[in-house]
């Protein structure tokens, strides 16, 4: 039997690893931003534009993405067409909400494992413009994935992983 005091460790570490990941999300695109930014002043005021400039921010854009479309999944943000659902009975509902959570902890644990092969298979080969390994491109689909089965644990269970759910009161 679990204790509301472990409910509450257990509520603030995952809120932890939560916060991180939203913050580093959030300093990739400001990143992403200001390394524009520079491209774009150094090559028309200064016409010279770095090299590492335009693969530093893709590869940050391609960051994005994955951590984008996690949090995305966390707020429920994504598209559902539920218009066929909703007319289901309640009961055919849930069986059908268990079976999208198994798909989405099988995409999951697909990110992980391809994201994986992906970095390990890129290690070798370096970027022209930054000299890093290419696998900097993939390391960021098994974060993405290990966040997505996170999410989707702790949806299976009840737990709301929304952080910023609007209200449904109006004021």
């Amino acid at each position: 039997m679990t204790t509301h005091n472990e409910n509450g460790t257990f509520h603030r570490a995952w809120r932890a690893v939560d916060l991180v990941f939203e913050i580093f999300c959030i300093l990739c695109l400001v990143a992403t931003l200001l390394i524009v930014l520079w491209q774009v002043f150094s090559r028309e005021l200064l016409s010279n534009s770095p090299s590492w400039s335009e693969e530093s921010a893709r590869i940050l854009l391609v960051w994005i993405g994955f951590l984008g479309a996690t949090i995305g999944f966390r707020e429920g943000a994504h598209i559902a067409v539920t218009f066929l659902v909703d007319k289901f009975p309640a009961t055919l509902q849930s069986v059908i909400d268990r079976v999208v959570q198994a798909l989405l902890l099988a995409f999951g644990l697909f990110l992980i494992v391809q994201g994986s092969q992906f970095v390990a298979d890129a290690m070798a080969a370096t970027l022209p413009g930054t000299g890093l390994p290419r696998s900097v491109l993939y390391v960021m689909m098994p974060v993405a994935g290990a966040m997505l089965i996170l999410y989707t644990v702790l949806q299976a269970f009840g737990i709301s992983t929304q952080r910023y759910a609007e209200s449904d009161e109006i004021d």
